[in-house]
């Protein structure tokens, strides 16, 4: 329409028109673009909001997922401070060796302490999140837990060497019945029944006490399990404060 206007104003000679007509052009092609503008920010926008939404929830997944590494290790750790009460004492536990070595066994669980975090990769590859407060306190999050990975990625010496001295049937056993996985989650039971007899319960418990490498590697491990809560329960204080910083940004949206 406003083509055939152009036309005839043209024809016409009417240059005025043909301005003004021009003039009508440019602002339409201007307004366009603007309401095209606003419409990708504000789709932009949208999208950064359903992202806080799913970092947020990343991020209390992570809380309860730590929190739950944070109870199997203390329970590792207990284990182990028993195993060791038990090592210098250097009594023999004759026909209650069976819960001896479920905890020697328990004593040598590890379990990785990395954390999801595939809502916070996509975000910063698009340039999110733009508030920074949002962005430094997630950094100083995942800086803690990579310091984590690092303290904590060495599986301990002790693991090996007691498993190499616990026999075929007495491991199956553990496995089957003194270990599980619930809705990802390891659990151990240190009232798991009896698996093997008295006499070669006996037998692996002696061969375990009295390996050179046992006390020192287990002594060693403690001390790094004994610390894992610790360091872990930090981590999730800073989760905390990414949460609180990610709720005061939805709120101001």
């Amino acid at each position: 329409m406003i083509f055939r206007h152009v036309k005839a104003h043209i024809e016409k000679e009417n240059w005025f028109a043909v301005g003004v007509d021009f003039l009508i052009v440019v602002v339409g092609v201007f307004v366009g673009l603007q309401v095209s503008n606003w419409n990708e920010a504000q789709s932009f926008d949208n999208q950064e909001t359903k992202l806080l939404y799913d970092l947020k929830k990343e991020m209390e997944n992570s809380i309860l997922s730590t929190n739950q590494k944070i109870d199997s290790y203390t329970q590792v750790a207990a284990a182990s401070k028993r195993s060791l009460d038990f090592l210098s004492s250097k009594k023999s536990c004759e026909t209650e060796c069976w819960p001896i070595l479920v905890d020697f066994l328990h004593a040598s669980q590890w379990q990785g302490v990395d954390v999801r975090r595939t809502t916070y990769a996509n975000m910063r590859r698009l340039g999110l999140p733009r508030a920074g407060e949002v962005l430094d306190t997630v950094e100083a999050y995942l800086a803690q837990v990579d310091a984590a990975i690092q303290a904590y990625s060495d599986k301990p010496h002790y693991r090996v060497v007691v498993r190499q001295l616990t026999s075929y049937e007495a491991m199956e056993f553990y496995w089957q019945n003194c270990h599980f996985v619930l809705a990802g989650v390891e659990n151990y039971d240190l009232s798991c029944s009896k698996g093997v007899t008295d006499h070669i319960a006996l037998q692996i418990v002696e061969a375990i006490a009295q390996h050179p490498e046992i006390k020192p590697n287990l002594t060693q491990w403690v001390s790094v399990a004994m610390h894992v809560p610790i360091g872990l329960s930090n981590q999730n204080a800073l989760a905390e404060i990414t949460i609180t910083a990610i709720d005061a940004e939805l709120k101001r949206r």
